[in-house]
């Protein structure tokens, strides 16, 4: 019985196929698939640069390809991905098939695909322009060798247990994946306060809307929960997503027994769990009157301070105060942070400036050592990488989804101020009384004119 059912649909699905039919795909489902797919490819990119295989510039061609498909059929110029995908049949498997795919692609594995060719030609390293990047990792292993020539190396202390407070920050700048433990969710933040929650995810996506997308390559972070908030925080995020970026040593909670940080030049730095209060200032604080501030927009509207200082106004003080502390306990545990002051964003040259958590600093504390003092760089034009106040504004408005009532509830105190000057204006305009009309003077028709008028039939044609 099963068979002879069976049999049934297949023929019924041949018959199907012969009718030569168009199968209707609502848009959501497609552009879900599209998004999908090249937010896979990018990923699959991101893995193997940071592998490095011998055999990068040919998988990177042939991504790419697979990336400029999900929209058109590209026309392929590179001989290597011809070759490539002439090894994995893909001819063959269009027609059957209709789709692409790389099933026996192997991420885990140090050949990746064993299909394509294993190492890069001159041709395709050519393209690659791998003489550049391959003088910057020579400059970066010589940098590695340097720091380590004093100290013996270990995986829990790469740098020895009390580096000098020159190296660290070397180190940090360079290097900043050698000396940071990865950033891992901790299971107490699983009871983390959903308003808590909340602030964080609206934190992170308004303060990366700010940047202007030219300096993006990968996709702007957009996290839907605090988990995914707190990984657009770690470095090596922000080092795949960002296309120039500078990370600084932070000096807070790396003194000595007598409470002496050896080595440190300057004001100590302002700890993690201290610069809650920076991103969700109280009301009165001194950067909501800078208009000309990258904070104004972020206190007006649909900014996340704005929304903070509404939720604090529904609690009572035991809520507020437990408010404060969820968010500073979050704050305590962020790999890293911009480095914001009287500005949201700081850029160096053409680099954002980033500051690392010291509580996943692999070392005991800071030891004592001379700190050489270098000549202060020269000042050169920097690109612009922040939005402009209005841009801003209006992104973070398009962000948002609309809520009538909600919008009618933001209007900021100038706004409401002006609303009421201008109903009060027109108001005085419709009490103003009119000029009276002009009186016409009617003029009398002329009737003995009459008299004169010679009509049709009198007239005398000559």
């Amino acid at each position: 019985m099963r068979a002879e059912l069976s049999w049934m649909v297949l023929m019924q699905a041949i018959q199907y196929l012969k009718s030569d039919p168009i199968l209707w795909i609502p848009s959501t489902i497609w552009f879900k698939l599209m998004r999908r797919c090249v937010r896979e490819i990018q990923r699959t990119q991101i893995s193997i640069v940071k592998k490095k295989p011998p055999n990068l510039g040919i998988l990177t061609g042939l991504l790419n390809h697979m990336l400029c498909s999900t929209t058109s059929t590209p026309i392929i110029y590179d001989f290597h991905v011809r070759e490539s995908l002439a090894l994995l049949k893909y001819r063959n498997l269009l027609e059957t098939a209709g789709m692409f795919f790389l099933q026996d692609f192997d991420l885990s594995s140090s050949t990746h695909l064993d299909e394509v060719q294993q190492i890069d030609d001159v041709n395709v390293l050519g393209l690659m322009d791998i003489t550049v990047k391959a003088q910057r990792d020579r400059a970066a292993v010589e940098r590695m060798d340097a720091l380590q020539s004093d100290e013996s190396e270990s995986e829990e202390y790469p740098l020895g247990r009390m580096p000098t407070w020159t190296r660290l920050k070397l180190v940090i700048t360079n290097l900043p994946a050698m000396i940071m433990r990865p950033w891992s969710w901790s299971s107490k933040l699983s009871n983390t306060q959903l308003n808590v929650g909340c602030l964080v995810v609206m934190f992170t996506r308004h303060v990366w809307l700010m940047l202007m997308p030219e300096i993006f390559k990968g996709i702007r972070p957009y996290p839907s929960s605090l988990q995914e908030a707190m990984r657009c925080w770690m470095i090596m995020i922000i080092d795949n997503t960002l296309t120039s970026i500078t990370f600084e040593a932070c000096n807070a909670g790396l003194h000595d027994n007598a409470g002496v940080t050896p080595g440190r030049l300057g004001p100590k730095s302002r700890a993690f769990v201290d610069r809650c209060s920076l991103f969700f200032p109280d009301p009165d604080a001194s950067n909501k009157h800078n208009a000309q501030s990258q904070w104004c927009v972020l206190w007006e509207g649909n900014g996340y301070i704005t929304e903070y200082h509404r939720t604090m106004k529904t609690l009572d003080g035991v809520q507020q105060a437990s408010l404060k502390q969820g968010l500073c306990d979050i704050f305590s545990d962020l790999h890293c942070l911009p480095v914001s002051g009287a500005r949201v964003w700081v850029q160096k040259k053409d680099a954002i400036v980033f500051i690392t958590n010291p509580a996943f600093y692999r070392i005991d504390r800071v030891g004592r050592g001379g700190e050489s003092h270098r000549r202060a760089p020269r000042v050169r034009h920097t690109m612009k990488v922040i939005k402009g106040k209005h841009i801003f504004a209006a992104d973070l408005m398009d962000s948002q989804p609309f809520d009538a009532d909600g919008n009618l509830r933001r209007k900021t105190e100038r706004q409401k101020h002006w609303d009421i000057h201008k109903k009060m204006t027109m108001a005085k305009k419709n009490k103003r009384v009119p000029s009276p009309p002009h009186h016409h003077r009617c003029r009398p028709f002329p009737m003995d004119e009459l008299k004169h008028v010679t009509t049709d039939d009198e007239m005398h044609v000559g």
